[in-house]
């Protein structure tokens, strides 16, 4: 291809150019040095930076489509140098060609300095003094060719948006990012003239004062005038070109002047922020990242997911870049120190997990201890206040320096015993027999009421039918609650019951077809008592009939002579189980398949 010979036209004339409003108001916003240049309107469609070189070339024959060609030609050529200069700050090469190549795509770092090369010239880039952020200085800079090129010009492109910040940010969620170039241009020198002062046309001839023969006399000398309008053009055009030359070449060594001074103040800015770094005390260091990192999470947080995706994939693609260009060296370096960040997280990790697990055993210990404090002031009458309990061992815990797990201490030993014995006394492992159900249930649980005050006693009636084979079945050892009783209560509360009875001895009571079971009744005070399971009562109470009552059809008998008199290792044995269900096998008299019926085909 051939190369461009690129002679800009920089100055702002408002007959072939107009301002772009939007622009102003973000070019106010830059560095003072470009303030007074003035940015043109250009279409907005993502190809905003190849319209805006077109319109400073002022060559209708090269359109934004070649220019973005020739740019992806020059990035791929000199992919190594672009990949390692600005993929740090852009992103991922590769990707940025991708999207290079596709059209109406917008413009980044990689298009502006590949356009220097293309068209052999320095281009400014003005970046506006809005969200600054890591790469604004970077993006705020002068552009040079490559070696060997020289540049023949510079040009200043500004990075702007097509809508105003405030509308940017509420559709953006409160950040501003651009999404159009404007060239910047040099304003037009108006040339201020007298219009009274204008050449007119002089009707008269001229005339010439000469002498002869020693006399003055006039002499007429023709003139011919041109057209004035002709005459003026040309002086303009004249005057125009020596004054936008003048200017080109002014504006260039100021431009000059300015850059070396730009330069140098950034050489010292970085060089103060250096030193500063270096002469910053441990706490001022941890205020600055403390102050990065709140930045960073808040910018994080006001992010869209699309952003916050974008993100990520950009930050892969930057590692995966980096990690693939770098030396050996390096990626062992990486390594070991990834290898010791993560056994640093592990150690911290542990760590913390063992002080919380000292801190719940901590607070498990003192609740026992509390709890066994109490238990032996219980056991032993003695009145100790609970909050001097706390008080004396809360000190105890703060002051222990022993190592994980700590000792028992005999005051818990000893509460724990005793909580042991209190549990498995006597009285706590007591059981009596329920009137209604004859189930054998804790005394704890139990309910004694007297046999006339028995509550919802119609529910517990039961049927002719099931009286008369009751009765039938027990007629020959029916006795009544009035002979010798059969369970009595002794001076501890706790009842006994008379093992003597014999299998003849009748099983049950019955009075107004109310039947009870013997084995829950007793005398007190000569009052006939019974005794009822908690859920026995519970269902009286809720004027339901009792599950395993007689009137719910639910009658066992006596006990077979083969079990009674268990020990209570037998009862608990046999309780386990109770007889709910038979299982009857039907089975043909001819032991034939073919000739039982259908029912019975899967049981010969």
């Amino acid at each position: 291809m051939v190369p461009y010979e690129f002679r800009p036209n920089q100055v702002f004339d408002p007959k072939k150019h107009m301002l772009d409003v939007v622009a102003k108001q973000y070019l106010e916003q830059a560095t003072s040095d470009v303030h007074h240049l003035v940015p043109a309107d250009v279409i907005a469609d993502g190809n905003c930076l190849y319209h805006s070189i077109v319109l400073l070339m002022n060559n209708p024959a090269v359109t934004w489509s070649e220019l973005r060609v020739r740019t992806v030609i020059e990035l791929i050529t000199n992919e190594t140098y672009y990949s390692n200069t600005y993929s740090h700050c852009v992103g991922p090469f590769d990707v940025a060609i991708q999207a290079m190549c596709r059209k109406s795509t917008f413009s980044e770092l990689y298009e502006i300095t590949a356009l220097c090369n293309i068209l052999k010239c320095n281009i400014r880039s003005i970046y506006p003094k809005i969200d600054l952020r890591d790469h604004t200085a970077i993006v705020n800079n002068t552009f040079m060719p490559l070696p060997p090129t020289v540049a023949n010009c510079e040009i200043t492109i500004l990075w702007s948006h097509t809508l105003n910040e405030n509308e940017v940010r509420i559709k953006n969620n409160s950040t501003w990012s651009p999404n159009h170039f404007v060239p910047l241009m040099s304003r037009l020198i108006p040339h201020e003239r007298d219009n009274n002062n204008q050449l007119a046309l002089v009707l008269a001839t001229p005339e010439k004062k000469t002498f002869k023969n020693n006399a003055a006399i006039q002499i007429r000398i023709p003139e011919f005038q041109s057209s004035p309008s002709r005459r003026l053009r040309s002086e303009i055009n004249i005057d125009t070109d020596s004054s936008q030359s003048i200017m080109s070449d002014t504006m260039l060594h100021d431009h000059n002047d300015k850059e070396e001074q730009r330069q140098v103040r950034l050489e010292k800015k970085k060089e103060l922020v250096r030193s500063s770094r270096l002469n910053a005390t441990e706490e001022e260091r941890q205020n600055r990242l403390d102050a990065n990192k709140r930045r960073t999470q808040s910018i994080r947080k006001n992010a869209t997911e699309e952003e916050r995706q974008n993100r990520l994939k950009e930050n892969k693609h930057r590692t995966q870049s980096h990690r693939k260009n770098e030396a050996e060296e390096h990626r062992l370096n990486r390594l070991e120190q990834q290898r010791k960040r993560s056994q640093a997280n592990r150690e911290k990790k542990k760590n913390e997990k063992r002080m919380s697990d000292n801190i719940s055993i901590q607070q498990q210990t003192t609740q026992m201890q509390s709890a066994g404090t109490e238990e032996v002031t219980l056991q032993d009458g003695i009145n100790i206040s609970h909050s001097i309990s706390n008080a004396n061992i809360l000190p105890k815990i703060r002051n222990s320096t022993s190592s994980w797990p700590e000792p028992i201490s005999r005051d818990l030993k000893e509460g724990c015993l005793k909580k042991f014995l209190h549990r498995m006394s006597m009285s706590a492992l007591a059981e009596n027999i329920c009137a209604v159900c004859n189930i054998r249930s804790p005394m704890q649980k139990s309910k004694s009421v007297s046999v006339s005050k028995i509550t919802s006693t119609e529910l517990l009636k039961v049927s002719d039918e099931t009286k008369a084979l009751i009765m039938g079945s027990q007629l020959s050892n029916l006795q009544y609650i009035n002979e010798p009783t059969v369970t009595t209560v002794n001076t501890n509360g706790i009842q006994t019951t008379d093992h003597a009875q014999t299998s003849k001895s009748p099983s049950f009571y019955c009075e107004n077809n109310i039947i009870l079971y013997t084995s829950g009744l007793f005398q007190q005070n000569k009052k006939n008592m019974c005794t009822l399971c908690q859920k026995c009562h519970d269902a009286l109470t809720k004027k339901h009939i009792p599950k395993f009552s007689v009137a719910n059809g639910m009658w066992f008998g006596d006990i077979p002579a083969e079990l009674q008199g268990l020990t209570i290792p037998e009862e608990k044995l046999i309780s386990l189980y109770r007889h709910n269900s038979c299982i009857i096998k039907l089975q043909s008299p001819f032991h034939s398949a073919t000739t039982s019926q259908t029912a019975l085909k899967g049981n010969c």
